[in-house]
């Protein structure tokens, strides 16, 4: 029987790789349309689509982050491969 803190880590894990996918489904459609002045609303309305989703990718990945004690640890990871 599994814990509930392992569980839930599960569930965020599935609801992270879920948002990631609807992040780069939503980036991949947003940057491949041409822009139109005559679509303002239309495409006012696809960044906003686009900064929800990147939001809810933000919330979940920090959480599931925090939850696991990893996010120093990727932080540290992550800047030694972008920093000289």
């Amino acid at each position: 029987m599994q814990e509930s803190g392992l569980s839930d880590c599960g569930t965020l894990e599935s609801e992270l790789i879920g948002a990631a996918l609807r992040y780069v489904a939503v980036a991949d459609w947003f940057e491949g349309r041409p822009c139109s002045r005559a679509e303002r609303a239309r495409d006012h309305a696809a960044m906003d689509a686009f900064n929800r989703i990147e939001a809810e990718l933000r919330r979940v990945g920090g959480r599931l982050l925090r939850e696991l004690g990893h996010r120093e640890l990727v932080l540290e990871r992550t800047l030694q491969e972008l920093l000289p």
